[in-house]
């Protein structure tokens, strides 16, 4: 009896701790798909231009954050009360400073700020 509360005890931890995890191998590394790996200047042409290569943009940043929203703990809208636009707007911003980062390391920071701002429920 002792030896299933132990081990009901452990896989809860377990699982616990899995949650609170980020994936990556065993160096740390993990891989980028889509937009989110291109460069900010490259973005900022983009948003310049419009059309699908913006369209391709405001999609993988959508899908970033609800990502970000399904995976943060405690989280409904990391955005709590900014838009989707104002969104671009700090993207924008943050690119034109840092033209050489990737869209992902934007996005990175950008969750970090808006993190203590977010809405934790609906």
């Amino acid at each position: 009896m002792m030896k299933a509360g132990l081990l009901a005890l452990l896989t809860g931890l377990a699982l616990y701790y899995s949650s609170i995890v980020q994936a990556s191998d065993k160096h740390g590394h993990y891989w980028i798909y889509g937009v989110g790996r291109q460069s900010c200047s490259t973005y900022l042409e983009a948003r310049e231009n419009g059309g699908f290569s913006e369209i391709s943009y405001k999609n993988w940043i959508s899908g970033y954050l609800t990502s970000g929203n399904r995976s943060s703990e405690d989280t409904y809208n990391l955005l709590g009360d900014t838009d989707f636009h104002g969104v671009m707007v700090w993207l924008d911003r943050y690119c034109k400073k840092n033209s050489k980062n990737t869209v992902y390391m934007a996005m990175a920071n950008l969750t970090a700020v808006m993190y203590p701002r977010r809405r934790q429920s609906k």
